[in-house]
C-alpha cells in the first residue's frame, strides 16, 4: 500500500496545522491587541516587531503598557516587553506537546506503511 503525493501533501499540512494552534498573532493595532489568553506562570516566546529574535519569559502579569515576566522560573530577573512591539506569543509548552505527538503520529503512521508493504510482498 503505497501513499499517493496527494495524500502525504495531506498528511504534512495536517501536521502544520496541528503545530501552529499554540500559536497566537496579533494585528499591527495596539486598541485590537487581546492578550487575555496569556496564563501566569507558563512560559511563552513573543516575535516582537521587526525583529526576527523571540523573547521567552514566563508571564507573570499584565500592565497597561507592558507584559511582565522573568527569565526562568527560578530567576528574578524581571522582564518588560511593551505590547505594541508584540507580533505574535506563542505557548512554548502547548507547542513542544504538539510538535512531539506530530513526531509520534508520524513515525506511527509510517511503521503501519513500512510493515503491510512488507507483509503484502512475502
Amino acid at each position: 500500500m503505497r501513499l499517493s503525493l496527494s495524500a502525504k501533501s495531506v498528511l504534512v499540512a495536517a501536521a502544520f496545522i496541528f503545530s501552529s494552534c499554540a500559536t497566537t498573532k496579533y494585528p499591527d493595532d495596539v486598541n485590537q491587541k487581546n492578550f487575555s489568553n496569556l496564563r501566569s506562570g507558563k512560559p511563552y516566546s513573543f516575535k516582537l516587531k521587526g525583529s526576527s529574535e523571540r523573547k521567552k519569559i514566563v508571564f507573570s502579569n499584565l500592565t497597561k503598557d507592558s507584559i511582565i515576566g522573568y527569565s526562568t522560573n527560578k530567576d528574578s530577573l524581571r522582564i518588560a516587553i511593551a505590547k505594541s512591539n508584540v507580533t505574535e506569543s506563542k505557548d512554548v509548552k502547548k507547542s513542544t506537546i504538539s510538535t512531539a505527538a506530530i513526531a509520534i503520529g508520524t513515525v506511527g503512521v509510517a511503521a503501519i506503511i513500512l510493515s503491510s508493504t512488507r507483509a503484502t510482498k512475502n
